[in-house]
């Protein structure tokens, strides 16, 4: 092989070794582990959520993001698993361009919790990283089951945006999502092909205990 190709080869390979790792760190990973002891059900992990650049612009140019999160309790045996329970909560992910913050809340149930406001997204996103605890636990003693995880991040719709921006000025003072006009929100929407994202993740099997 003559030099030249040589050192294309050489530069293939080091192009390859640096794009393979960093396509695998735009994925959101999802882990869910069993029961533990004292009632507490399946704690779920979510880490890398905004891995992907163009989520993270949209968020950062004020478009809100919603995660949807679905967990699902699976009876394993017979001829086909039978779902035993569902748990579903949404969190979203607001920039406020005039305090220069990010603001996030849960929504799961009807109730909604204000989790806080955060200077930057990588520490709104390091506070949605944390495990979080649920209620989801089997009822039958020595039966074999697994949780799945299911997470869907997507960038809200104007319609959507404008019943957001209603809804958070009625729970705790005004916003200024209304910042991003409409008509510039509809352009970033039909750019970046509405940016949903669907991750998935499953627990290991385990056996029920009372």
């Amino acid at each position: 092989m003559t030099q030249p190709g040589r050192a294309l080869a050489l530069l293939l390979g080091l192009m390859l070794l640096l794009t393979a790792p960093s396509a695998a760190q735009r994925r959101a990973v999802l882990e869910v582990a069993p029961p533990g002891a004292g009632g507490i059900g399946a704690t779920v992990t979510a880490t890398n959520l905004f891995a992907e650049p163009d989520m993270r612009d949209l968020v950062r140019s004020g478009f809100p993001a919603s995660l949807h999160f679905r967990l699902e309790l699976w009876r394993s045996g017979g001829l086909f698993d039978d779902l035993e329970g569902r748990l579903d909560w949404n969190v979203i992910v607001q920039y406020d361009p005039s305090a220069q913050r990010y603001r996030v809340v849960r929504q799961q149930a009807g109730k909604v919790e204000d989790l806080g406001s955060f200077a930057t997204l990588a520490t709104a996103q390091s506070t949605l990283e944390r495990p979080t605890r649920t209620t989801l636990l089997p009822d039958r003693e020595g039966v074999k089951y697994y949780y799945t995880l299911a997470l869907d991040i997507e960038a809200l719709s104007v319609s959507d945006m404008d019943q957001l921006e209603r809804w958070l000025r009625g729970v705790k003072g005004n916003t200024a999502a209304s910042a991003v006009g409409t008509g510039l929100r509809t352009l970033m929407l039909r750019m970046l092909g509405g940016e949903k994202r669907h991750f998935t993740g499953r627990s290991v099997v385990f056996v029920g205990e009372k």
